[in-house]
This record gives structure tokens, C-alpha cells and sequence, in this order.
């Protein structure tokens, strides 16, 4: 679960699923109400893992012969998967670590 690394509480499942429906890179403690931010291997994994779902429909319908309803509901159920597991990979951080970065 992620946890402030301001002052150290670990979030709630809920708060972590609220903050990847939000597609923010940033998010507020909802213990001491400081900004967050993920990590870059947090970001990476998140980007590897989004594919994840699409790579399993694409071999499922090929193993499974699905038909059209049949992916969809395969991918309404890998989506929940998804958003279930993911503020389990979620690692905070004070600083951003875009900010860092000059173009």
C-alpha cells in the first residue's frame, strides 16, 4: 500500500484506487494533507503493467476463441484487476521527480 513519506501512514485501498482513477501524478495524504508523488520505478511499473491486461485479452481470445462479448467482459474484469492490484505497486515520494527533469 502506499505510504506518506512525510509522515508515514499507509493509505487506505480506496484513496489509491481514487488517486489512479484520476490519472494525476500527484495526489494529497489524506492523513496530513501534504502532496505525494510516485516514484519513477513506480511510474514504470505502472506503464508496464497497463499493458498487461491488453497483451492477456489479445492471448485469451486466441487460446479462448471469445467472441465480442466475451472480450468485453474479459476486459471490464482485467480492468478491475487492474485497479485492484495497482496501490499495491504505488511508491510516494515528497519531491517530484518530474521537476528534476530539463528540457
Amino acid at each position: 500500500m502506499p505510504t506518506c513519506e512525510n509522515c508515514g501512514q499507509k493509505w487506505p485501498w480506496k484513496t489509491g484506487v481514487k488517486n489512479t482513477v484520476k490519472f494525476r501524478n500527484k495526489a494529497k495524504c489524506p492523513y496530513c494533507e501534504k502532496t505525494q508523488y510516485p516514484i519513477p520505478k513506480s511510474r514504470k511499473l505502472t506503464a508496464i503493467s497497463s499493458y498487461m491486461p491488453a497483451l492477456l485479452i489479445i492471448a485469451l481470445t486466441l487460446i479462448l476463441d471469445l467472441d465480442g462479448l466475451g472480450i468485453f467482459f474479459l476486459a471490464i474484469a482485467l480492468m478491475l484487476v487492474f485497479l485492484g492490484v495497482y496501490p499495491f505497486m504505488m511508491k510516494l515520494s515528497n519531491d517530484d521527480p518530474m521537476s528534476t527533469y530539463k528540457m
